[in-house]
């Protein structure tokens, strides 16, 4: 299939200036070609003259024709005439036109039908393809906004937790403060502690001490559940009966009882001097321990 649909343009202009008894002049032909192989040339002129009549005149003519494969004719003649001066002068310009006819191919209304309609089915695949490229480029300037929102967010975060951050440094800087300070005041208590070993020493004496008599006092009660489980058991092949027998064992009962009672009142004075004496001896280095602290807090 053969489209005639191509348009030859063609221009010429030629200007002339005169003042007095020539006249200024300007003349252009165009020609062009229009859709469905019509030719069309134009052509218009203008014409100044500057005389002392004052008059203007000015003529268009135009033709057009439209046809397939045929030849179309537009023809323009403008004529104007301007006097300002004194004297008379007079300009004219005539332009005439002529047509020329350009060979063409023709083209059937069968032919046009079909062109068109293949055009329209490409003017929807592309708007259909403009508007699948529309539908993605919104998504993507969706999830950009979103992303950029969660970048938002994500820095507010990271803003909240540098100050949370500065907050624990400073924590950590009064903490490390607080106990330098602390090392300061222990380092002279653990100087008088290494020169005055003798108060830690006399102290795990008297738990030791303490933890022995215990245990003998422990074994002197099992040891007297023995005896009076001997005595009773000897006994038993007495008669019961006899009055006399009851009072002796009555009597040795109290005998021993007294005498495990006198030696664990014995043992308790000896340990309840032992704990006096370290009482005092740990009052003195109290009442040392708080005059130095005194010291060093003055």
């Amino acid at each position: 299939m053969k489209k005639a649909l191509a348009s030859v343009p063609s221009t010429s202009s030629t200007t002339q200036f005169s003042f007095g008894s020539k006249t200024p002049s300007t003349t252009t032909t165009a020609s062009f070609t229009p859709i469905l192989g019509s030719t069309a040339p134009v052509t218009s002129s203008t014409g100044f003259s500057l005389t002392a009549t004052p008059a203007t005149t000015a003529t268009t003519t135009t033709a057009a024709k439209l046809t397939f494969g045929l030849s179309s004719t537009t023809t323009v003649t403008t004529s104007a005439t301007t006097s300002l001066l004194p004297t008379s002068t007079v300009a004219s310009t005539n332009v005439t036109s002529s047509t020329g006819s350009v060979p063409t191919t023709s083209m059937t209304f069968a032919q046009l039908e079909d062109s068109i309609n293949k055009w329209t089915i490409d003017l929807e695949e592309q708007g259909k393809f403009f508007i699948n490229q529309a539908k993605q480029l919104n998504a993507w300037d969706a999830l950009l906004i979103s992303n950029g929102e969660k970048i938002l967010e994500l820095n507010s975060g990271i803003g909240r937790v540098k100050q949370q951050q500065r907050q624990l440094d400073q924590e950590l800087d009064f903490i490390l403060a607080q106990q330098k300070e602390l090392e300061e005041l222990l380092a002279p208590l653990e100087k008088e502690l290494v020169e005055q070993p003798v108060t830690d020493i006399d102290r795990n004496q008297m738990y030791q001490f303490s933890e022995v008599i215990d245990s003998q006092l422990k074994q002197m009660s099992d040891d007297l559940k023995e005896i009076i489980e001997h005595i009773n058991e000897s006994n038993k092949e007495e008669e019961s009966s006899n009055p006399v027998t009851q009072i002796s064992r009555i009597l040795n009962a109290h005998m021993n009882s007294l005498q495990w009672i006198d030696r664990n009142t014995t043992a308790i004075s000896a340990h309840l001097e032992q704990l006096n004496k370290l009482q005092d001896a740990n009052r003195r280095n109290f009442a040392l321990n708080h005059s130095l602290n005194h010291s060093f807090n003055m």
